[in-house]
């Protein structure tokens, strides 16, 4: 087995911390965790009464206590370890045990290409290698602890039986975050302060700008953690690890000059896949998609469960994103990438993409009419739709431009899954 601690090394720190942690166990480093908490809860119920000629100072008090109890998060998060455990990829569990599942197949011009299913924190990361290139390419950032995982995994679980060092910062050539959200953008910053250069789609950077962007991040941030509850996940992992303050954002957009619009293929030497503009779930989403080989990762567009494939939550623009479904129908898929849900053979669970999609929609509108007494809830999804948007997203500018499909008689290369 392999392990290796992990060290989250903040802007112009030197890791001291993380040896003092790793020489303390495991038992009395969590009831240093849970007092320190303790204590602070007690401190936030001691700033509410105050009287009222101290609520200015009251207020920042709570805030900072508020705070506190994420950076002790954090500096916990710094002690952690992981195991790989091998295959096949396994989503639940206590989160500190690394599974993978592989999808083999060849590039446009022979050469073979192996994508790495890695279950994260809260959603699956795919890492794209090309062997005899030597490179790699990570699709979505993941939560931000999740930059560690793929370091581990890069560096000590694909590096294994190798006589040189492998950095992840050497092979690693370029990441692509397609939306805003935290478990897929949450490390763009981590992987930016790395030298790996990071795409995103146009508009995201206008994203959780202002108060009500931060104050969404927050209520983000905690849902996620609700999620990871759900996957199991004992220990709690920062959704601030890259935060730039107290006053946010609480994790930072891309900032290079990197950006993706439909039907752009990717840069840096990754041409062979293109992004598809998909709104809906968010304005400005992106899925990834390869023609040569018809594999799409199909971002947040739905999610897998057991009883089937279904819609994500929350879809912040109903018409968009039926628009894009019903889009996506004419793109050849024969795999289907899902951050939330693994690899799909999409003939083998469902006897075609189309047959896919129309299970989607099914789902979408049961939903629809089952929830139709919760249509405050959706109001309120709307708003902050609004907010986060910045500008009001119109039919406009949905997407026309053709689907990058592959050319009349190509015969796309074997395709094989390793998920057993």
């Amino acid at each position: 087995m392999l392990t290796r601690s992990i060290k989250i090394k903040k802007k112009g720190g030197d890791g001291s911390f993380n040896g003092f942690l790793k020489d303390i166990p495991r038992s009395t480093v969590s009831v240093c965790v849970a007092g320190m908490k303790g204590m602070l809860f007690i401190f936030r119920f001691f700033c509410m009464a105050l009287p009222p000629s101290f609520y200015p100072f009251s207020i920042f008090l709570f805030v900072f206590s508020f705070f506190s109890c994420s950076l002790v998060d954090m500096q916990r998060c710094r002690a952690f370890f992981f195991t790989y455990t091998g295959s096949p990829a396994r989503f639940r569990g206590l989160g500190n045990e690394i599974s993978a599942s592989f999808v083999l197949t060849r590039t446009v011009d022979g050469g073979p290409m192996k994508i790495h299913c890695i279950p994260g924190y809260i959603s699956a990361l795919y890492l794209v290698e090309y062997p005899e290139q030597g490179k790699l390419l990570l699709l979505d950032s993941g939560f931000p602890s999740d930059l560690e995982r793929v370091r581990f995994y890069v560096e000590e679980v694909m590096a294994a039986g190798k006589f040189t060092k492998q950095r992840l910062s050497e092979k690693l050539r370029l990441v692509v975050s397609t939306h805003s959200h935290i478990d897929h953008a949450g490390a763009s910053k981590g992987y930016e302060r790395c030298g790996i250069p990071v795409a995103c789609p146009s508009g995201m950077e206008k994203c959780y700008s202002g108060v009500e962007g931060r104050i969404s991040q927050i209520f983000e941030a905690y849902f996620s953690q609700l999620v990871a509850a759900r996957l199991g996940r004992k220990v709690r992992e920062s959704s601030f690890l890259f935060s730039k303050g107290l006053l946010g954002p609480y994790w930072q957009m891309p900032v290079g000059a990197l950006r993706l619009d439909d039907g752009t293929p990717l840069p840096l030497g990754f041409h062979d896949w293109v992004a598809i503009n998909c709104p809906g779930h968010t304005s400005h989403m992106v899925g990834l998609y390869h023609p040569f080989s018809r594999i799409f990762y199909v971002s947040d567009m739905f999610v897998a469960i057991r009883k089937g494939f279904f819609p994500p939550l929350p879809i912040e623009v109903d018409w968009a994103y039926n628009r894009t479904l019903h889009r996506l129908r004419g793109l050849p898929t024969r795999c289907a990438l899902l951050p939330h849900g693994g690899i799909i053979d999409v003939e083998d669970r469902c006897g075609s993409w189309n047959a896919l999609i129309d299970e989607i929609v099914l789902h979408y509108e049961l939903k629809a009419k089952c929830n139709s007494r919760f249509e405050w809830a959706r109001s309120i999804i709307a708003a902050r739709s609004h907010l986060l948007q910045g500008e009001h997203f119109s039919p406009d500018v949905f997407p026309r431009g053709p689907l990058p499909v592959p050319p009349k008689g190509h015969e796309p290369p074997h395709l094989h899954i390793m998920d057993s």
